[in-house]
């Protein structure tokens, strides 16, 4: 069971059904706790998203495989929209208010997920950074996001440029 809510997963380019599902295996078998860390947006509905739970606890993400009819909203959406999404978020939709997935051709191509941060609401850009990581490493960096690392000098080093 998680303690916190899953991340966000936006997909921004046509991905195959096979190349999400391989990510969503691969993020949830690098982490030792045995709980899906990516909610996959399959629509702009909020009510499609997980819900918080009245005890606090996290809800699971997305449990592959997925529907084979899945098609992503944000498909030639930008950083900004899925910004927007998130910002717009009821409170009652349980997913990481700051911290976000995206996949974009690297996924395709190398089964990396671009991890994002949005900035502080009252900064003119609305995502901060984006770094690239393997999908099996993509969960335990998020989980390491709580720990005294420097992440603004790591992420600094790798920045990273959607390829959409």
């Amino acid at each position: 069971m998680l303690t916190r809510p899953p991340f966000a997963l936006f997909a921004l380019t046509d991905v195959s059904i096979e190349t999400v599902d391989w990510v969503l295996e691969e993020a949830r078998d690098g982490i030792s706790v045995n709980s899906w860390w990516w909610y996959l947006v399959a629509t702009l509905d909020y009510h499609a998203a997980p819900q918080r739970k009245p005890d606090g606890t996290g809800q699971d993400g997305t449990t592959p495989p997925i529907d084979p009819s899945f098609s992503s909203p944000f498909v030639g959406k930008s950083l900004e929209d899925v910004a927007r999404w998130l910002r717009g978020k009821p409170q009652s939709v349980d997913v990481d208010d700051r911290y976000f997935g995206v996949l974009d051709k690297q996924a395709e191509k190398s089964g990396k997920v671009a991890i994002c941060r949005l900035n502080d609401p009252k900064v003119e850009e609305e995502v901060a950074w984006c770094i690239l990581r393997e999908a099996d490493y993509s969960t335990l960096f998020l989980a390491g996001l709580d720990s005294d690392l420097d992440w603004e000098e790591l992420v600094s080093l790798q920045k990273y440029t959607l390829e959409l």
